[in-house]
């Protein structure tokens, strides 16, 4: 997995952790709310919550992205050691299952984690690129008389 600035200020950095998921069911899972901390050199620079608002199909996976702000205190994130971890609330898709979270009754639970060493850096914007001049300049417009 992964860590990427996505922009940097002087208050600090905001940054998108790519996670992998996974579903082993034979049946899709309805991902709806994220629980996590990012731990930078093994201090911790975030700690919240995200809308998760994806279905993860049946025996299959997908790469997630979680948004986190590091103050500027942290430093130069370059060759960071990070980590990630929390709770993901899930609920299965069947129509007693709904029903059940609806009620507040089946709200299911996982932990998840993942780690690395570096934190890439945004990839710079080229300003966009200016036209020549032509090489005969225009008429200039004739004067407005007034009668």
């Amino acid at each position: 997995m992964k860590a990427q600035e996505s922009l940097v200020s002087a208050e600090g950095s905001e940054i998108d952790v790519t996670v992998e998921l996974r579903n082993a069911n034979d049946a899709p899972v309805e991902l709806t709310t994220w629980e996590y901390s990012v731990i930078i050199n093994d201090r911790v620079a975030y700690t919240g919550s995200w809308v998760a608002s994806l279905t993860l199909p049946p025996n299959d996976r997908m790469l997630a992205e979680l948004p986190a702000f590091v103050p500027a205190s942290f430093g130069d994130l370059t060759g960071a050691e990070w980590r990630i971890g929390g709770q993901l609330t899930y609920r299965a898709t069947g129509k007693l299952d709904r029903l059940l979270y609806q009620l507040g009754v089946n709200h299911l639970t996982t932990g998840f984690g993942t780690g690395g060493t570096g934190i890439s850096k945004a990839a710079p914007v080229a300003p966009p690129k200016v036209k020549a001049a032509a090489s005969e300049s225009a008429p200039a417009p004739a004067p407005a008389t007034s009668k």
